[in-house]
């Protein structure tokens, strides 16, 4: 069973937002804006089993205008969010767009277009030959070729150059446009077009086994996950050579694609979304209680938490010394790691980003901090039991005023048969960072001079503090398989099914804790990767 992209588009999103706007239906499929009655974009049919159609994220939006005109405009920063559970592309597009996402859609072509052709460099890098020069279109469908393939990702077929060469020639004749104004309508019009804005992988290859991945596909798959953008010429002659069907040459593009600089999106939207560090940026901490806390701080925390993941990735440490690796050295953090003691600090949890996003605006949360390691890291979910009210720390004992001795309160919070048996697993590894305060520096003593105790019992080992905790929670990662889940589920965006475990299982154990780089291998030249989806998963 198929459907068609242009009834999808026309209902029932068109018919809940981009007609009700006003917005001509024909002008977000790709036809005319103008008040044309032009037919609808006739789009490809795409099989249901196939890959889930996905929006493209915030971010990928932005950098993906950014690579193709070279703009430096964010449109996608006003978009609504689409509040997907897990990573941003883990949902399901055609469910989530509401008549606010259209107009922005329409609204950011537009704009985007104006920009692009109102700088010189920018105009010549659409331009790739003079429209006014010469008779005919054959220029304008030249740039139409060449544009229409970097934006949709994809080599335009005949059909679709047909038409926009009409649009474009429409818009010369009947709206009086120069040849450069026709070919900005043209390019204004592609960038509302779904094969723009979604991300689409249509039809089987026949050269190749059922479900194989074209070249295009295959390049879009793989600059989406490293770098969350559109490909690059490489990569784009590397499709059209048919040359991304070999295993040898993905782990090549792997390695090149993590040297450019555009993998730093790696870095700030896997990790920062897998274990939070791109919310750092709107964290407050109660800069009464912390002098050294400002905006200046909170960049240096966010700059070195992206240095350490790097090191994972770009470079050759192994992901099994993720919780034990040294820090990457900041001048600005100098005063936060100016008291701490020999050998009192090591690995992601300690770093200074991470013990200040799982803790509150005024005081650490040692539940917070140890419900995300056990959830984020080990990828063990942790939920309350169901109809328990569960009370604010201090609302156990009734005092008024901040808190100051957290531990007393958790302890508290454990006489309740209610909340022991959550807390009981939480509160040791969490209670063994309380020597680091809210932003991560290191302090002996609690606000009203009680003494820190960060001593423990977890999985009958005793400890005095996270040292002492580290060796069980490294031979828990290592026997673990996280990182391969959450690599997986980014890479595919969607949650992994039941099918999807022997895929994971057997790429954890090939990996065996290398490099991040070596995962991302292991997982691109899987067949979950390369081919498409046979059971509809999401």
């Amino acid at each position: 069973m198929t459907f068609r992209l242009d009834r999808v588009f026309a209902s029932p999103w068109l018919a809940a937002g981009g007609c009700l706007l006003g917005i001509s239906c024909t002008g977000i499929l790709g036809g005319q804006d103008d008040g044309s009655q032009d037919e609808p974009e006739q789009d490809a049919s795409v099989a249901t089993d196939r890959m889930p159609l996905h929006h493209m994220t915030a971010s990928e939006y932005n950098n993906t205008v950014a690579h193709l005109l070279g703009t430096r405009l964010r449109p996608a920063d006003g978009f609504p969010a689409f509040g997907a559970k897990g990573f941003d592309a883990n949902v399901n597009a055609l469910s989530n767009l509401s008549q606010v996402l259209v107009q922005g859609y329409y609204d950011a072509a537009r704009t985007l277009a104006a920009d692009a052709f109102s700088n010189e460099a920018q105009r010549a890098a659409i331009l790739v030959c003079d429209p006014a020069e010469g008779a005919g279109d054959g220029c304008a469908r030249e740039i139409i070729e060449r544009f229409g393939l970097r934006a949709f990702r994809r080599p335009l077929e005949a059909a679709e150059v047909d038409r926009y060469a009409a649009q474009y020639a429409h818009a010369r004749t009947t709206l009086e446009m120069s040849p450069v104004e026709a070919v900005q309508h043209v390019v204004r019009t592609l960038l509302t077009s779904p094969h723009f804005l979604l991300r689409i992988e249509v039809g089987p290859d026949s050269e190749r086994s059922p479900g194989a991945l074209n070249g295009h596909e295959i390049a879009s798959r793989l600059s989406y996950l490293l770098w969350s953008s559109m490909p690059d010429e490489a990569l784009f002659d590397a499709a059209e050579s048919d040359e991304l069907a070999t295993e040898d040459e993905l782990r090549q593009q792997v390695d090149r694609m993590l040297a450019d600089p555009k993998s730093a999106a790696f870095f700030q939207n896997f990790f920062g979304q897998w274990l939070g560090t791109r919310t750092l940026p709107s964290h407050n901490a109660d800069a009464t209680r912390f002098p050294s806390w400002n905006d200046e701080v909170k960049g240096a925390m966010l700059d070195q938490v992206n240095a350490y993941f790097a090191s994972f990735t770009t470079g050759r440490r192994p992901w099994s010394e993720f919780l034990t690796a040294p820090h990457p050295e900041s001048r600005l953090l100098e005063p936060i790691y100016a008291n701490d003691p020999e050998g009192a600090r090591e690995g992601f949890l300690t770093l200074p980003a991470f013990l200040t996003l799982s803790s509150r605006a005024d005081r650490t949360s040692p539940t917070s901090r140890a419900k995300t390691i056990l959830e984020q890291l080990f990828c063990v979910p942790m939920v309350p039991p169901a109809n328990v009210d569960i009370p604010e720390l201090g609302a156990a004992g009734g005092d008024e005023g901040p808190i100051e001795n957290v531990r007393q309160e958790l302890e508290k919070h454990r006489a309740s048969p209610d909340c022991a048996g959550c807390h009981d697993v939480l509160d040791p590894i969490g209670l063994s960072l309380e020597h680091f305060d809210p932003i991560g520096a290191y302090r002996t003593t609690y606000p009203n001079g009680d003494p820190i105790d960060a001593t423990g019992v977890y999985d009958g080992v005793a400890f005095e503090d996270i040292s002492g905790l580290m060796p069980v929670l490294v031979e828990a990662a290592r026997t673990g398989s996280c990182p391969t889940e959450q690599l997986f589920s980014y890479a595919l965006r969607r949650r992994p099914s039941g099918g999807d475990r022997t895929t994971i299982k057997e790429i954890n154990a090939r990996w065996e804790g290398g490099t991040v780089a070596d995962l991302v291998k292991h997982v691109v030249t899987s067949e979950a990767f390369r081919l498409r989806a046979k059971d509809g998963a999401r």
